[in-house]
């Protein structure tokens, strides 16, 4: 069993002690076919290390029907949620057929990434790009589905214009998630972004960064026969375009702003530092993209349930009129 570790592509290239720290606090688990792993609402107490067998996620979508959201095999984990965000369990998790492999709980590497050491602070990171990058295939998934709710659709917006603007710290102070820095790393953090004034309307460049809204809300959607379907706003305290800022790909959703807003622009070089060696500011910032990652993928899972739900329905409707 310890070779499941060694194997996960989340761990490899984790230094051996790092891995022998991980798999000290590991614990085995097996499933037969058909069991469940843990069901949505459960508490996140871990995650999972898949080395045999083969898990399926599904995410509840209206109808009180599971819609299978993506599947696990060996190799990979699942359950890392719990690692970048206290909140319960957004799927259920069963094993297809019989599957086994390791357990490690959320608490003890979160203790340990809190004593800065490198294993964990590695190993969360990379989790940071597996949850980046399971967003944007579910947001792929997403524009691939032909049936999409009419109330999702909207007009691309038309005018609005970009400024650079000085932003000052005191601005971000009222966040919350930044009210604990004093002056001097408040204003160190303002001073490695850029800051950007959009008026209604405005598309924002693409870029290689993401922005963080201080003020105002940004809207993501992506392209639809000539509209937009939205899939989330990003209001302050949010980034926007955070998944093409951890995982390196290209911006996959248009991004506009939906009322005035002010927004702070990082470039992806300068997360690539946080991420690299992050300090006391960095970690507190960084926890926050967490959180942010885990809620984008919810979001995009649920926008995509009611897209499974409304095709099943509208598959149940011409059934019946075939019928006739």
């Amino acid at each position: 069993m310890a070779d499941a570790l060694d194997r996960a592509a989340l761990f490899k290239g984790l230094s051996a002690e790092a891995l022998n720290e991980l798999r000290h606090l590991a614990t085995p688990f097996a499933l037969g076919a058909g069991d469940v792993l843990f069901r949505q609402g459960d508490p996140p107490n871990g995650l999972f290390v898949v080395e045999r067998g083969l898990l399926e996620i599904a995410a509840r979508i209206p109808g009180d029907e599971d819609g299978q959201v993506s599947q696990i095999a060996p190799g990979e984990v699942v359950g890392e949620f719990a690692l970048l965000d206290p909140g319960p369990r957004s799927a259920r998790v069963w094993a297809i057929e019989g599957s086994s492999g390791l357990f490690v709980p959320a608490r003890s590497i979160i203790a340990m990434l809190d004593e800065g050491r490198a294993g964990p602070v590695q190993a969360v990171d990379r989790l940071r790009t597996l949850v980046a990058s399971r967003t944007r295939a579910t947001i792929e998934r997403l524009a691939a589905e032909a049936v999409t709710e009419p109330s999702e659709l909207r007009a691309a917006p038309e005018g609005g214009d970009i400024s650079p603007i000085a932003l000052d710290f005191e601005m971000l102070r009222a966040l919350g998630r930044f009210a604990a820095f004093d002056d001097a790393a408040g204003a160190a953090f303002v001073a490695q972004g850029e800051g950007l004034a959009a008026s209604r309307g405005a598309l924002l460049p693409p870029c290689d960064g993401a922005c963080l809204v201080v003020r105002g809300a940004v809207r993501a959607a992506f392209e639809r026969g000539g509209l937009q379907e939205q899939v989330t706003i990003h209001g302050p305290g949010e980034w926007a375009g955070l998944v093409a800022a951890i995982d390196g790909g290209v911006q996959r959703l248009v991004l506009s702003a939906a009322e005035d807003s002010i927004l702070l622009r990082m470039s992806a070089e300068r997360f690539a530092a946080w991420r690299a060696a992050p300090g006391p500011v960095e970690l507190a910032v960084l926890a926050g993209i967490d959180r942010q990652l885990v809620r984008d993928q919810r979001r995009a899972t649920r926008h995509l349930g009611r897209a499974i739900a409304l095709a099943r329905f509208n598959a149940v409707g011409q059934s019946a009129g075939g019928v006739d």
